[in-house]
């Protein structure tokens, strides 16, 4: 009997540390798999700044895009109205004026300083909060020598001629420049593009020397740095033949 209850105690302790142990591996899986999430969720978090980021450089050249569509828009705005000056309206009748024969998307800012002028706004003001919807150097013009006249009076029709002259000659000035430096342009493209390019060709047709090239240290850091300076000299030529309209 003796023998018996002590093969009896010792078989209740081995299934006792076998259960205790399913249960400690158990525990330990979980933990990892818990461990191994968080990283993802941090990869998440760290590309929420990048998102933000990529979504204001589309914003901000999307402000850009609709500012030089605007100014383009500028000078035929400014003959509609001398035109109205010169049949006798009102400065801000002759805005209206402008506002319903100018598209999109200037005469729907030029609705807003005729709107804002009707709620008791001063002309003033509102051509300042179109100044400030749409910062542009020929807007900045425009508005001035609207500001001014309200303050001084005078022939409004021969300054708005002369306004809208001037701002044609620049917009045709700004494309000739263009037009003359898009050679240029496309050879400062064509020459950041070709490394990449020639890159990708060793890739495909020399794919063990790349991978040698790629295995060491030496490689990697010569590429990394080939890739910095083709960065650097594509933005450096970008930033020489920008044009500022």
């Amino acid at each position: 009997m003796a023998a018996e209850l002590v093969a009896a105690l010792a078989a209740g302790a081995v299934l006792s540390a076998g259960a205790a142990t399913g249960l400690e591996r158990r525990r330990s899986a979980l933990t990892k798999i818990g461990s191994a999430r968080l990283p993802t969720a941090d990869a998440e978090v760290s590309l929420e700044p990048r998102t933000e980021g990529v979504l204001e450089r589309i914003e901000r050249w999307r402000a850009t895009r609709r500012t030089d569509l605007v100014q383009g828009q500028l000078a035929d705005a400014i003959s509609a109205i001398a035109a109205g000056s010169r049949a006798g309206m009102s400065l801000p009748q002759a805005i209206e004026l402008a506002a319903d024969q100018v598209p999109e998307p200037l005469g729907g800012w030029l609705r807003e300083v005729v709107d804002a002028t009707r709620l008791g706004v001063s002309l003033e003001g509102a051509l300042d909060g179109l100044v400030a919807a749409v910062p542009g150097p020929d807007v900045r013009l425009a508005a001035a020598v609207l500001r001014l006249h309200r303050r001084t009076g005078g022939a409004l029709a021969p300054v708005l001629d002369g306004l809208a002259r001037t701002l044609r000659e620049r917009r045709a000035a700004v494309r000739e420049v263009r037009s003359l430096t898009a050679q240029a342009r496309l050879s400062g493209a064509i020459l950041g593009l070709l490394p990449i390019g020639f890159f990708l060709f060793l890739l495909l047709t020399s794919r063990r020397d790349m991978a040698i090239a790629l295995g060491s240290p030496l490689g990697r850091t010569a590429i990394a740095t080939g890739l910095v300076l083709e960065a650097a000299a594509f933005l450096w030529i970008r930033r020489l033949l920008r044009v500022e309209p």
